[in-house]
């Protein structure tokens, strides 16, 4: 997977996720931290509505062919950079909450929050990363079972939609912790 993405962009995706938010810890300054944290969940959150809304119907009603030749570019580099992200987003906001003192009094938003987080990296290293890696072992294949590729990719595209509903209520459970809830 490494290769068909380039060395170069699976160095900096993997890299450039985690070390920002150790940068921003390191700097114990949480403005810059929550900076990070907005920076990362920003591009995360993005690239859910992007995959989901558009990608995946756009990927679905492309020919056998051209799918195939589109993930081929796009599942690699998807599958090294948001994994990362996602460690990154959640990463920085510990981090943050922990910069801002929240973890002495821990509010219901705030386990909320980190209950929300978790459910989005089990969905993201489970069975999100499955699909994706599935439809990368398609791709590679000498004789790629279209059938399989389609329907792995209406599975992502699927739950997806679960990651963006998590995604809006973790935005709500921001919204508590900046009203102290």
């Amino acid at each position: 997977m490494v290769d068909a993405a380039s060395r170069p962009f699976a160095a900096g995706a993997v890299v450039v996720p985690l070390i920002l938010p150790v940068l921003g810890y390191v700097s114990g300054d949480a403005r810059v931290m929550f900076t990070v944290h907005l920076f990362l969940g920003a591009f995360w959150f993005g690239t859910a509505v992007l995959g989901a809304v558009v990608l995946g119907p756009v990927m679905g009603s492309l020919s056998e062919e051209a799918n195939a030749e589109f993930a081929a570019g796009f599942v690699p580099r998807m599958n090294l950079l948001m994994e990362p992200v996602s460690v990154g987003v959640v990463g920085s906001g510990i981090g943050l909450a922990s910069m801002m003192g929240l973890w002495a009094s821990p509010t219901p938003s705030l386990w909320a929050a980190l209950a929300l987080a978790a459910a989005l990296l089990a969905l993201g290293f489970g069975p999100l990363h499955t699909f994706t890696s599935g439809m990368f072992d398609e791709i590679a294949a000498d004789d790629t079972d279209h059938e399989r590729l389609a329907s792995l990719n209406k599975k992502y595209g699927m739950l997806s939609l679960v990651e963006l509903a998590l995604m809006v209520a973790i935005l709500g459970t921001m919204a508590g912790l900046r009203w102290g809830f």
